[in-house]
């Protein structure tokens, strides 16, 4: 939902260091600061590669072996380590587990199936899902990204009073809808043609990627919402 802006004197997107509730990393983070920090977006390296090593090592590993079973225990084990490196070192398995439970059921239904490209299901069911909800949001007039980013960041918990704030909320929803919905139109036919190889690359590619586009402009469009509120309320 992870280009820098300049740098200058305190803006209103600066989060206080000294606050021990802003979050370390995550879009509560981007959203709070007055630059864009890819790396804070995705939760830093970690959050990259527990994010797209499974789905590496099943791509790599089927394309050298054509074995399904080892690609997908590997891809499953990937995210079994990840997830207990974070229980070991006591830190929130959240983000982990979300990963396990679909690489968890793209495996299974591999297995169960015999067809490498099922390993792919539980993601453009994601993808679909995602889009669909997105979309609904925006027909009823309650946009979701906005939702979202009103919990995220209190300073704009008003916004649906707000004309220019629901605007640009709504355009970031649409952009994520169409993230999804892009994800969706790429990765179905590729699916559906058996080009196990293929998805895998087009899933890493219009993975982080593309999140990191997406989540930036989202940023680029809150800036603006909150620079514009700081505005009005120093005018006499």
């Amino acid at each position: 939902m992870s280009g820098a802006e300049h740098r200058g004197a305190p803006d209103p997107l600066e989060a206080p260091a000294e606050d021990p509730s802003a979050p370390a990393s995550g879009m509560g983070r981007v959203l709070g600061s007055s630059e864009f920090s890819a790396s804070a977006a995705v939760g830093g390296p970690r959050g990259v590669i527990e994010s797209a090593l499974p789905t590496l090592l099943f791509v790599v590993l089927f394309v050298i072996t054509r074995d399904l079973t080892v690609a997908a225990v590997a891809a499953v084990a990937a995210v079994l380590v990840a997830l207990l490196v974070r229980l070991v070192q006591r830190q929130s398995p959240s983000s982990v587990l979300g990963g396990l439970l679909g690489v968890g059921i793209g495996a299974l239904w591999a297995l169960r199936s015999g067809e490498g490209t099922d390993f792919y299901v539980p993601g453009l069911i994601t993808n679909a899902v995602a889009a669909a909800i997105l979309l609904l949001s925006i027909a009823v007039r309650r946009p979701l990204v906005g939702m979202m980013i009103s919990v995220l960041d209190p300073r704009v918990a008003d916004w649906q009073r707000d004309p220019a704030a629901r605007r640009a909320y709504t355009r970031a929803t649409w952009l994520f809808a169409g993230l999804y919905a892009l994800k969706l139109a790429v990765q179905l036919p590729l699916y559906l043609t058996g080009a196990v190889a293929a998805l895998g690359v087009a899933k890493l590619v219009m993975g982080l990627p593309l999140f990191l586009l997406v989540a930036w402009i989202v940023w680029l469009l809150h800036r603006t919402v909150i620079a514009r509120r700081e505005s009005e309320a120093d005018r006499p």
